[in-house]
C-alpha cells in the first residue's frame, strides 16, 4: 500500500463493545489524528454515508474524496493509517488472506454482540 495522505471518517456501531475497543486501539496509535470515529446510531440520517441497514451490518470508512470502503477493506485502510501497523494492511492484501478476510470480517460483525471485548 502507498503512503496514506488523507483523513478517514470511520463509521461504527457505538453500542458494540468490540467496535468501541477497536476505536480506542486505533486512537492510541493515530499520532496524526487522521481517523475520525463516528457512531452511526447517534448520527442524523442526513449525515450517514449510507442507510442505517448498511451501517448495522458493517463498519464503513469514507476518505476525503468520498470513497467508501466496507468491512475488511475498511480495516485494511485504517491499518494503513497507523504507523507500526501498515505491514498488516500490506500483508492482508496478499492471497489467501485477501480471499478469506472479507468472510472472516462478516462472521465477526454478525456475532459481534456475543463477543466480549471491553
Amino acid at each position: 500500500m502507498t503512503e496514506p495522505i488523507d483523513d478517514l471518517e470511520v463509521w461504527l456501531d457505538g453500542e458494540c463493545a468490540m467496535c468501541r475497543s477497536s476505536q480506542r486501539f486505533c486512537e492510541k496509535r493515530d499520532p496524526n489524528g487522521r481517523l475520525r470515529f463516528q457512531d452511526f446510531r447517534v448520527a442524523a440520517d442526513a449525515d450517514l454515508p449510507l442507510n442505517r441497514v448498511a451501517h448495522e451490518t458493517s463498519m464503513w470508512v469514507r476518505d476525503s474524496n468520498g470513497t467508501l470502503l466496507e468491512g475488511f477493506a475498511a480495516w485494511r485502510r485504517i491499518m494503513a493509517e497507523l504507523p507500526g501497523w501498515r505491514w498488516l494492511a500490506a500483508l492482508s492484501g496478499i492471497a489467501p488472506i485477501r480471499w478469506f478476510g472479507p468472510t472472516l470480517y462478516r462472521l465477526v460483525a454478525r456475532f459481534r454482540f456475543g463477543l466480549r471485548s471491553d
